[in-house]
């Protein structure tokens, strides 16, 4: 069953990041050259392959306006494309924003909402970054409270 992979629970928590990823690289040196601080950095070295990404979070909780919340993230990366472009052919890096989007299954509730307009899809294209989505559902009414 794909409960584990599909169903967040009883609250609604989107969110959204930045992301540097590869198999392995110093994530402090990503940290100076933005002057940003990472809301999370993991480095797996086991299982292999081994992993390595520094994030920088945007919390947008029960919102369902996720497009302010990716304008806030373009605004703070957007200065430094130059950079990140830099970085990723120095260090071999892939770069992506990530969305996490909770889908409330209350029938009486919207679904978040965002659009990708020009600014985000030339900041995309200038870092050669790609766009990723992970969306799952929550029971906020309790229909699904046994399972």
């Amino acid at each position: 069953m794909y409960k584990k992979l599909t169903y967040s629970g009883k609250e609604c928590n989107n969110y959204l990041y930045f992301a540097f990823d590869a198999e392995h690289f110093d994530t402090e040196e990503i940290t100076k050259k933005l002057n940003i601080q990472p809301t999370s950095v993991s480095i797996n070295k086991i299982p292999t392959p081994k992993s390595t990404s520094w994030k920088y979070k945007i919390e947008a909780g029960n919102e369902i306006d996720l497009k302010k919340y990716l304008i806030q993230l373009i605004d703070i990366f957007e200065p430094k494309a130059e950079i990140i472009k830099d970085l990723k052919i120095k260090l071999n890096l892939a770069t992506r924003i990530q969305f996490v989007i909770d889908i409330d299954i209350n029938p009486d509730s919207s679904v978040p909402y965002f659009g990708l307009n020009t600014r985000v899809i030339n900041f995309l294209a200038a870092t050669q970054s790609e766009i990723d989505f992970d969306i799952y559902k929550s029971d906020t009414i309790g229909i699904l409270k046994n399972e």
